[in-house]
């Protein structure tokens, strides 16, 4: 029940990200886009409603904003 406890935010964000199905190239550059944004910005971003729908489509769950770094998989990012 607690085993994810302990765990920082980037391994959960990983673990977040290993659940994920392959994503298109078009949804990784949309969130290395919307990763360039400070999180608490990231939903009234223009683009958010479109990333969202894509990632819905896609991976079958909702984004994590925190997690756009692992999502794009881009080293400034992440």
């Amino acid at each position: 029940m607690y085993e994810h406890l302990g765990e920082c935010l980037a391994d959960r964000q990983r673990r977040w990200a290993g659940d994920l199905p392959p994503l298109s190239d078009e949804l990784q550059e949309l969130a290395c886009l919307l990763a360039d944004e400070e999180p608490r910005k990231i939903g009234a971003h223009p683009l958010w409603p479109l990333f969202t729908g894509l990632f819905r489509a896609e991976a079958g769950t909702d984004p994590d904003p925190a997690a756009l770094g692992v999502v794009c998989d881009c080293p400034e990012h992440f």
